[in-house]
């Protein structure tokens, strides 16, 4: 044996342990240091407040995980948390493609799709009696490729005469692989007798392909509305849980039920928690298996399908949705997720086309050939935040997934209205954080692309019953189109000036905010600043804009601009940088139209600027 081996040396011997010397090993050690680095801010005020109800704390120690179950379990373990991988973390790459009339186009395209690079098909098919299966059997080797498909009717005909394409060109059923779609529980609350009798059909018809699930619940029926994970966890396994009550209650073993379900979950852009988001599905379905009295490893059976979100796509500045895909898509892969679909780019405004798909199909290839994330299982085990995380995210929505179960199940909550209330409630909250800039969309209500160029009519995407009006980005989006009407009509962007009187850093705190603003909505905007109220005054009586915002003393807002602004030639909409409170009616009487601050509701303010803009409430 060396002198190496007999005494080894500490890996980084070179840097100091934190804490002056000792490593921190208890959050009292953590919370001194933190307390001294924060001079005297309290350590409150780094806790995150979640739309889930947790409270994240600013950091982690071995003691929070100390008293948790699952810390020590491996993958492949029931309950299965880390899933049922055990030698590699292999995902496949799938790509989504919208099929109308009968699908040749389609088919052809998923025949190239699979020669470049993706594992498999999601086929969204609108109007399943015309597709040509025919077509699709001939065109791509439905034995060797996954191919799954999102039917809106009748998914049993359409399996049916699936089956008998293959058993004429004489190839086997057995060796298909993907998922049938059929969910009208979480689209549409409730399922019909026929509707039940079509996925018995399907399991029926699926028994001897075990790699075809004929179950899938779609969490993104509640992500894709705004819903918290929370709520996107508990209400997917309360819709699963419908579906096996009522297929067993009809006569499906339970057995072939639990065997045959999978989720369909969207990767957000809260990159820890939706990490974590699959984690707590594996872990509380397994908790339900077992209410069952199934046999555990059934849980095992549980395939999640992840898809890239559509609530934080977004039509404005569309390049950064790489960018989120990208992040959205690694928690997916992270977390376990089977199979994986990124959405192009470019699909809230216009039909996909090669070079947004491609991008979108080599997000997935580079995690897997150059970042390598299939290499390791759950490499996200061990962390403290993350299975702490999981821990409260548990209890969250275990709670949650009880109290819809109290009300009589998913349906009977869905019908009640508690459901999409709570919802409404969590989604009005993430709006009012958009508006307000609280939370962030980048390059749509903050760091926008002011050189951006709209190639779209927006009056038409406006209006087509194809635009996803319940997105985050929606209402700031729809006041850029308005601006942007504005500018074809006119050949000019609309204009703002913000007019900074003296020096106090609230008032550059307001500008700046109102700058931001308006800059995102898509006007020409101009910051100046002014000594005193009367230059500010003589100056602003001369300028040309459609909009005039005043941040300066509340003296100044009555004293000198009242008279002057009321009768300004250019008639512009003039802005407040301030909340006035209880000065509100005085202001409105000397002339002012609407007030911009933190937490203004900014549609208010623009649904004012754009009537005059288009015309509309001009005063003679």
């Amino acid at each position: 044996m060396t002198e190496e081996q007999q005494n080894p040396q500490p890996l980084f011997a070179e840097f100091t342990p934190a804490g002056g010397g000792q490593p921190l090993s208890t959050a009292a050690d953590w919370e001194q240091k933190a307390l001294k680095d924060l001079r005297g801010t309290p350590l409150e005020s780094l806790t995150w407040h979640t739309y889930e109800g947790i409270d994240v704390k600013p950091y982690y120690t071995r003691e929070d995980i100390s008293s948790l179950p699952f810390v020590q379990q491996k993958p492949g373990d029931f309950p299965f948390l880390r899933g049922r991988k055990t030698s590699d973390n292999s995902w496949q790459n799938i790509q989504q493609i919208e099929v109308k009339g009968s699908g040749r186009h389609a088919i052809e395209k998923a025949a190239d799709a699979l020669q470049r690079g993706a594992d498999g098909i999601h086929f969204i098919i609108h109007n399943p009696e015309l597709f040509e299966v025919a077509y699709l059997v001939r065109s791509v080797d439905l034995t060797k490729h996954t191919v799954s498909y999102t039917l809106k009717e009748q998914p049993d005909n359409f399996l049916r005469h699936l089956y008998n394409e293959l058993k004429d060109c004489q190839l086997s059923h057995l060796n298909l692989k993907g998922f049938v779609s059929f969910d009208p529980i979480t689209i549409k609350s409730t399922i019909t007798h026929e509707e039940k009798k079509a996925i018995i059909q399907v399991l029926d018809l699926t028994k001897e392909s075990p790699d075809l699930y004929g179950i899938t619940v779609s969490g993104t029926s509640f992500s894709s509305i705004g819903a918290s994970v929370t709520q996107e966890i508990a209400y997917t396994l309360s819709a699963a849980v419908a579906y096996v009550d009522r297929l067993t209650d009809a006569g499906e073993p339970l057995e072939s039920v639990l065997r045959n379900i999978q989720f369909h979950m969207a990767s957000g852009t809260n990159y820890f928690f939706e990490i974590v988001k699959l984690r707590v599905l594996r872990l509380l379905w397994s908790t339900i298996v077992e209410a069952y009295k199934a046999e555990p490893g059934m849980a095992a059976y549980l395939r999640i399908h992840s898809s890239t979100s559509s609530w934080y796509q977004t039509t404005l500045d569309p390049y950064v949705n790489m960018l989120r895909t990208t992040t959205e898509a690694m928690a997916a892969v992270i977390s376990g997720c089977n199979s994986l679909a990124v959405l192009p780019f470019d699909s809230t405004f216009k039909h996909s086309e090669e070079f947004s798909e491609r991008i979108a199909r080599n997000v997935s290839i580079i995690l897997k050939e150059e970042a390598y994330l299939d290499k390791a299982i759950d490499p996200a085990a061990g962390s403290y935040y993350l299975e702490s995380l999981t821990n409260e995210l548990a209890q969250k929505s275990w709670d949650l997934f009880q109290e819809v179960e109290k009300q009589g199940g998913f349906e009977e909550a869905y019908k009640s209205g508690f459901i999409l209330g709570s919802i409404t409630e969590v989604s009005r909250r993430k709006f009012r954080n958009i508006a307000t800039g609280r939370d962030v969309l980048v390059g749509t209500n903050k760091y926008p692309n002011p050189k951006e160029q709209i190639n779209f009519d927006p009056e038409e995407l406006i209006q087509s019953s194809e635009f996803d009006t319940t997105r985050a980005a929606y209402p700031t989006e729809v006041m850029r189109m308005a601006t942007e009407l504005h500018l074809r009509k006119a050949n000019r962007k609309p204009k703002v000036i913000i007019a900074v009187i003296g020096e106090a850093v609230q008032r550059h705190v307001n500008a700046t905010f109102a700058q931001e603003f308006f800059t995102c909505v898509g006007f020409e905007t101009e910051v100046v600043q002014y000594p005193t109220v009367e230059t500010a005054s003589e100056e602003i009586d001369k300028a040309s804009a459609e909009v005039l915002v005043v941040s300066s003393s509340e003296a100044a807002y009555v004293r000198e601009f009242g008279p002057r602004l009321r009768n300004h030639h250019a008639k512009p909409t003039i802005i407040l940088a301030d909340n006035p409170q209880h000065m509100k009616e005085e202001m409105i009487d000397n002339g002012y139209d609407e007030f911009i601050f933190e937490d203004c509701d900014m549609s208010t303010i623009m649904n004012v600027i754009h009537k005059k803009l288009h015309g509309d409430g001009n005063q003679d």
